[in-house]
């Protein structure tokens, strides 16, 4: 999910990507759709439900991006969201911080036609 918040934030701030934005977010409001359905919960709840998993990305969206754009809190966002109530191994979130990190470096150095025609590289994921 993380990798989706970099990609998502990488062709927000590029206008000839601005069409590939509303297909991410259309990919993920149909993929949380048919993975609810999946998961046995009824018609009239599936709305409701897409609408609180897309308001929680959109939360994670601005937590993560006030991290990165303005250099506070980027760990504390991290491991609330990543860890919720669980506890974090010693280090864990200063690791997720740095891939987050490389994510988006990585992301903002690849050309804009390679995303457009859906070329993505992530770096790996550091060990747990």
């Amino acid at each position: 999910m993380e990798r989706g918040r970099s990609a998502f934030r990488r062709v927000q701030r590029t206008s000839a990507l601005a069409g590939l934005g509303q297909e991410l977010v259309d990919l993920f409001v149909a993929d949380m759709d048919q993975s609810l359905r999946e998961m046995g919960v009824g018609d009239l709840s599936v709305g409701r439900k897409v609408k609180r998993m897309a308001s929680a990305f959109y939360g994670r969206l601005d937590a993560y991006s006030d991290g990165l754009d303005r250099g506070g809190g980027l760990a504390a966002a991290a491991e609330r969201n990543l860890y919720g109530t669980l506890e974090a191994a010693p280090g864990q979130p200063e690791r997720a911080t740095a891939y987050i990190r490389a994510v988006e470096a990585a992301l903002a150095a690849e050309e804009d036609a390679r995303l457009a025609a859906g070329g993505v590289s992530f770096p790996d994921a550091p060990p747990c």
